[in-house]
């Protein structure tokens, strides 16, 4: 399934799928892809590959986002690997590169919070020397729970991912996310999900596979006047059979 001769989708979408290898950028390049979304959990494997992949990307005409290892950043082993992956990505000229804040845990305290708020400030700073934006993906998180992290400085934006909207609650919080926040959304991951009381549950499933009405989440994010960057989590062959059934739905 080839789908490089159709990349008319919605004007203001643009997809893409995780890769940490030439191998992942061929692929996404070759089968029509947007972008590659940089997983910099794996920064030593990108490190020993990273001139071809630029050059693999130059080619096919693929742009980068980035998503920073999987650490918190109150922990100072976490955050100063988190800082090393941010600085590294630079090569890449990612647009965002997404972190996990951790807004929501119960062994969250306010001045957690702050320290928290306070090191994704910095790294707001540092992203923001090469052009790209630090977008805090929601986990556990409503909307409101964004608030204060948004407001403590204009270059943080969002990575809304659909599949976690549909965890702890009975609804899915992803218009919540567009409809409190439209203009910092920066950022989407995308899979499916069957719900759960815990984070845990959480099975990134292909779409399609779960019970998530995708209809009203992209029509909503059609409608956002900014670009909007989409990343299939999940196997890149299951990533290009997602955007084929978005596709066929009229939804992409």
């Amino acid at each position: 399934m080839v789908l490089q001769d159709n990349k008319t989708h919605q004007s203001n979408f643009r997809f893409g799928g995780q890769s940490a290898s030439l191998e992942g950028i061929n692929f996404l390049a070759g089968h029509g892809f947007d972008f590659a979304d940089l997983n910099l959990n794996e920064l030593d494997k990108i490190r020993r590959e990273e001139s071809d992949m630029l050059e693999a990307a130059a080619r096919g005409g693929i742009f980068f986002v980035a998503h920073a290892p999987d650490l918190r950043v109150d922990d100072p082993e976490g955050l100063a690997r988190i800082e090393e992956a941010v600085r590294y990505s630079a090569r890449f000229r990612p647009k965002t590169i997404t972190i996990h804040p951790i807004l929501v845990s119960p062994s969250n305290t306010p001045e957690k919070i702050r320290v928290k708020i306070r090191e994704i400030v910095k790294l707001a700073g540092l992203a923001a020397e090469f052009g790209a934006k630090i977008a805090c993906e929601n986990t556990a998180e409503v909307a409101a729970d964004m608030a204060d992290v948004l407001a403590a400085d204009p270059r943080i934006v969002l990575t809304l991912d659909i599949g976690h909207g549909e965890l702890l609650g009975e609804k899915n919080k992803s218009l919540g996310f567009i409809n409190t926040w439209p203009d910092r959304i920066g950022h989407v991951h995308i899979h499916d999900n069957v719900g759960g009381n815990t984070y845990y549950e959480d099975l990134h499933l292909p779409l399609g596979e779960g019970r998530i009405d995708f209809k009203p989440i992209m029509e909503a994010l059609a409608l956002l006047p900014q670009e909007v960057t989409i990343t299939f989590e999940m196997p890149r062959h299951k990533a290009l059979e997602g955007l084929k059934w978005l596709r066929e739905r009229e939804l992409a």
